[in-house]
This record gives C-alpha cells, sequence and structure tokens, in this order.
C-alpha cells in the first residue's frame, strides 16, 4: 500500500507511512524553562496536585519534566529518560528522551529544557516551623516519672509511628515533644494521628486511656477545639514479673484492658483485668531476670545452681514446666525462689 503524502510504499498507519505520520502525528515538546518549586525544610516538589515528597533533586526533575510535557492528542509515553547536567545551584540542563505510543506504534523524542529551582516552603513545613499541634499525647507511667527505659521505647515508638502514617499523608508530624514530670508529650499535627497512637498504646501496653478537647478558637465560622489524650502505663510490661497480693505472675502479654499473667508458683494462667490492677506491683523487671544451671531435675522439682551464691537450691516446678537447654530462667523474691518454664 501507498503513503497518500510522500507515496512510499510499506506498512500504513491511517493511510500514511511512518515517517509521514510522525511528523504529523506525533508530537512532543518542552517549554523552554520549567520551574521546580522545592521545599526549603523537607524533601518536598509543588506539584499541579499539591506539596508532594521527592527523595532527590532527580525525582523531582522527572516529575516537573513529566508535567511540562506536551503530547498531541492520540500519544501517551510509555517513557522517559531525563539527563541532568548541572548549570549552577540553580539551573539544571535537562536532555529528555520520551518513548511514545501513538495507534500501537512507538515513537521517540528528543527534547532540552532548562530546569530553574526556587525555594519555598510547604504548607506542613509552614506547620511544624509555627510549631503548630491540634492535640497532645500524654504518656505518663504509674508512680511520679517514667522509667527511662521505657521513656526511651515510647519515644522511639511515637517517632516511627509517626514516619510510617506522613507516608500516607503529608498532613501527619510532630511539632516537639516535650520531657515534663510524669513522662512525655507530644504535640501532634492532626487529632487523628494522636487518637491512633494512643489506642495502639491502650491496645499494646494495657495503658490507661482518656481524652478530652479545649475550645482553641474559630475558623471559618466553625469552632476548632484541640485534643489531649492521655494514657498512663501500669508500671510493668510483657516479660516483667509482678505481684499480686500473695501471688507472683510473669506477664505474657497485654491487651486493652487486661493483663495476660502466668502464675508462676503454679502454672496457671490468669487475665487480670484493668481494674483489678489495684495493689499490683512490679517485682523483677525482664532485664533483671536471671539464668540458672540446673543441677539434677524430677518430675516435680529441680536443683539449679544459685547464680548469687554458687550453691545447690532446689526449687518446685509449676504445672506443665518445660526447659530447652542446661539453664532455665530464674527469679528469686521475698515470696521465695521460682523457675519460669521456657514455655512461657
Amino acid at each position: 500500500m501507498f503513503c497518500v503524502e510522500c507515496g512510499r510504499e510499506e506498512e500504513l498507519i491511517d493511510s500514511l507511512c511512518r515517517e509521514c505520520f510522525s511528523k504529523k502525528h506525533v508530537k512532543a515538546s518542552l517549554p523552554e524553562h520549567v520551574d521546580i518549586t522545592l521545599c526549603a525544610h523537607c524533601s518536598a516538589i509543588e506539584t499541579e496536585d499539591g506539596w508532594q515528597d521527592v527523595g532527590s533533586v532527580r525525582e523531582a526533575a522527572q516529575i516537573a519534566v513529566e508535567q511540562a510535557l506536551v503530547l498531541s492528542k492520540d500519544a501517551k509515553m510509555s517513557d522517559i529518560a531525563i539527563q541532568l547536567t548541572e548549570k549552577d545551584e540553580r539551573n539544571l540542563e535537562a536532555g529528555v528522551k520520551v518513548m511514545l505510543s501513538v495507534r500501537g506504534a512507538a515513537f521517540e523524542r528528543d527534547l532540552r529544557t532548562m530546569l530553574r529551582i526556587k525555594r519555598g516552603s510547604c504548607k506542613e513545613c509552614s506547620k511544624q516551623q509555627g510549631n503548630y499541634y491540634e492535640a497532645i499525647l500524654q504518656v505518663r507511667g504509674s508512680g511520679a516519672s517514667l522509667e527511662k527505659r521505657l521513656e526511651r521505647e515510647v519515644e522511639q515508638r511515637v517517632r516511627d509511628r509517626v514516619q510510617s502514617m506522613r507516608r500516607g499523608s503529608r498532613e501527619v508530624f510532630l511539632s516537639r515533644v516535650e520531657r515534663v514530670k510524669g513522662g512525655l508529650d507530644f504535640y501532634f499535627s492532626t487529632a487523628s494521628a494522636a487518637r491512633n497512637v494512643a489506642r495502639e498504646f491502650q491496645e499494646s501496653m494495657c495503658a490507661e486511656y482518656k481524652e478530652s478537647s479545649s475550645l482553641w478558637g474559630r475558623r471559618d465560622g466553625r469552632e476548632i477545639y484541640r485534643m489531649t489524650f492521655l494514657v498512663r502505663f501500669p508500671g510493668f510490661g510483657k516479660g516483667d514479673v509482678v505481684r499480686q497480693g500473695s501471688d507472683l505472675y510473669l506477664v505474657r502479654g497485654m491487651s486493652k484492658g487486661v493483663i495476660h499473667g502466668i502464675d508462676v508458683s503454679s502454672g496457671e494462667d490468669r487475665p487480670i483485668k484493668l481494674r483489678d490492677l489495684e495493689g499490683c506491683s512490679l517485682v523483677v523487671p525482664s532485664v533483671e531476670i536471671q539464668r540458672a544451671v540446673v543441677l539434677t531435675e524430677s518430675e516435680k522439682e529441680m536443683q539449679i545452681l544459685d547464680p548469687e551464691t554458687m550453691k545447690p537450691l532446689d526449687v518446685r516446678k509449676p504445672s506443665g514446666f518445660r526447659r530447652k537447654g542446661d539453664q532455665i530462667r530464674f527469679v528469686r523474691t521475698n515470696l521465695g525462689a521460682f523457675v519460669l518454664s521456657d514455655s512461657w
């Protein structure tokens, strides 16, 4: 078949040879200059759809070039490659190779533009610089202060969780973290983020949970409230040994309103509800649980080498006791000495 434009005989696209069709219908262009506005405080670029996080200037350039690219009506970009040459700290020359698909045929275009980098401040960073917050998450311990190890763990968990939520919404950030009498205060940009973290502590660490609100001001005729979320930890966590009355329990887990414990004397499971925790206190934190060498073992008892006195010590085995090696976990309390099953 012959091209209606040049008469060339080959496979045609809409009655035109590939070359004539390309000249007439495959168009791609870039403006002489493309401006890129980057946030001066974070890795964000201002796009047609608002501010967007990017990992590098190259990624920002890719986004800006793709948004500035003008294609003919039926053309679809299948791939793009950008070669950047730095002219100075604010100007980059971009060589752009664009792969296009039109009517099932592939075409390539080589384009050039100058990228001009500008600095701005995204909405979220402007808020952050101004210490904007909608909610306070107050984290407290059971006593006058929050134990240092727990304090470090809580702060890291909150920061990691905020970073994770920020990947889904740039509106989420911490304005500041304050160490106050009794614990930590986290200032959240959104109330929903603070509530999510507070409830996660409630679920995973059996924390007491309360929330309250106060009128902050008015915006667009609406009353704006700031939220306060309080989580109070019971003073112990998973792996600790606690005392309630005359009984000792190894904390196996914690969930909303319930401590899942094992009676270290009998080996029986014992759920302790949050409302029943009065009088429940930490006896041996998990980091202070010792290990002892097993010397002999019978059906109901075993003899271990006391790690403090280095003398043989007879202890009773709780129900369902199992061990995996020559050593076993061991705790000494004013209620006696106990071995902890490896199955707990």
